[in-house]
């Protein structure tokens, strides 16, 4: 069971599922960091989600970077004793990074990611910078990703194959690598060597809705799903996305989930 003491570190905290998740964390007492590019623009998120500036001033510390500086990550995952040289490491990561589409009138071609590679990018320097950390704690990592990427069982409606596996192909190999890196790197992969204690995979049917914690359905409407038996719908909504983590995974430590790739839809 996680304790409002410890410390979770967001990345992508802009981003619909991130942004709710964080927010419930904050109005549970959690403590958090998160990295942001604009960090006024995530204050100004958080405010409208009903926070208040104290709640943020007392338990949110905004660092402003981006996922390739390095440095900025081990700010994010780490957090200095005060009055002591003690360096506390945060005990989970929730991530919900991922490329933006670019629309174009095109049969062949008809969606493009502005980087297409960021999920890959991101876990390669989330590892560096754990790595470069030498922390004895290691920290487990959940992860937003998508349907339609399982080498298990299909995980999507017929409906929406065509979507999925030919124009999502590249955010969706992005994915799928995001996943590869980061059980590599797990103490609970095969090799059982890694700087993650675990790793969760969220595979979300296609996301609708925004943020907003209170326009969602509830976190408990969700059907719920693993890789082998994946519970297969059309859509979910962001926010019931990001409630969902809170309440399974960050409120509980998530230990029971370690390993998993866990399929959300309504």
């Amino acid at each position: 069971m996680s304790s409002p003491s410890q410390l979770i570190a967001f990345f992508g905290a802009t981003g619909g599922c991130t942004n709710a998740c964080l927010t419930h964390t904050l109005q549970a007492g959690f403590h958090a960091t998160a990295l942001a590019r604009t960090p006024t623009k995530l204050t100004t998120m958080l405010l409208a989600q009903g926070l208040s500036q104290s709640v943020l001033d007392s338990q949110l510390t905004i660092v402003k970077g981006d996922i390739a500086n390095i440095a900025a990550i081990k700010a994010v995952l780490t957090k200095n004793t005060a009055g002591t040289d003690h360096v506390e490491l945060a005990t989970q990561i929730v991530s919900g990074l991922g490329a933006a589409p670019i629309f174009f009138k095109s049969v062949t071609k008809p969606v493009v990611m502005d980087n297409p590679n960021v999920c890959e990018q991101a876990s390669q320097n989330i590892v560096q910078a754990l790595t470069e950390l030498h922390h004895d704690d290691k920290p487990t990592i959940t992860v937003v990703s998508s349907t339609g990427i399982s080498d298990v069982k299909e995980d999507v409606p017929f409906g929406l194959r065509f979507l999925y596996h030919v124009v999502l192909k590249v955010p969706h190999q992005d994915k799928k690598r995001m996943d590869e890196i980061l059980n590599e790197n797990a103490a609970t992969s095969s090799e059982g060597q890694g700087v993650l204690k675990g790793v969760i995979v969220i595979r979300a049917s296609l996301l609708t809705g925004d943020q907003d914690v209170k326009g969602g359905k509830g976190w408990k409407k969700l059907k719920v799903g693993t890789e082998d038996k994946p519970a297969i719908g059309y859509t979910v909504r962001r926010q019931d996305v990001g409630e969902w983590i809170f309440q399974e995974i960050i409120k509980t430590g998530g230990e029971s989930r370690l390993g998993q790739r866990i399929t959300l839809t309504n």
